[in-house]
């Protein structure tokens, strides 16, 4: 069980109450990651909830065409929520996870947490509301990783692959 005092350092808690925490406190497992660590795979069904307690993650993408590569998207680093795809349907990754520096993470079974948001709504709306504003950031994110990412690049040789040549 995590403590309710840890768990008012979560955004994604903000706005419950002590009682709340104490619920959620039950469902949380606290794992050691080390570098290097594969955490979730893209498009793998989503069974966890993760919270960066310490260390950095990084949250990468893979890109086949024009790329052929991972591109980080993001770097959850401590306070920060990943792996919401195990409360949202389809309920797949839809990014992987990469130890970046050894820490510490919370884990909560996606299926035992949407039981207890279907149980008590006011949970389970406020959760969901501080998850949405987070997954917005992070789609603003995505994008300018993507945009830097392709500015940095060289241009293809397959003209096909951008588009017309000279056009981007």
């Amino acid at each position: 069980m995590v403590t309710v005092q840890r768990l008012k350092d979560f955004e994604l808690f903000k706005g419950l109450t002590d009682s709340d925490l104490e619920r959620i406190g039950e469902l949380c497992h606290l794992h050691t990651i080390h570098e290097g660590d594969r955490i979730f795979e893209e498009a793998t069904r989503a069974t966890n909830l993760h919270i960066c307690c310490s260390g950095k993650v990084d949250i990468v993408t893979w890109v086949k065409k024009p790329w052929n590569k991972y591109v980080r998207v993001h770097q959850a680093q401590a306070g920060e929520v990943f792996g919401w795809s195990a409360l949202v349907a389809p309920y797949n990754y839809s990014a992987s996870a990469i130890c970046a520096e050894d820490g510490e993470e919370i884990r909560i079974r996606g299926i035992d947490l949407l039981a207890l948001l279907h149980q008590q709504p006011h949970i389970g709306f406020t959760i969901m509301q501080n998850l949405a504003a987070d997954i917005g950031a992070r789609l603003m994110q995505m994008r300018q990783s993507l945009i830097s990412e392709w500015q940095s690049a060289p241009a293809p040789t397959n003209s096909s692959a951008w588009g017309e040549p000279k056009k981007r």
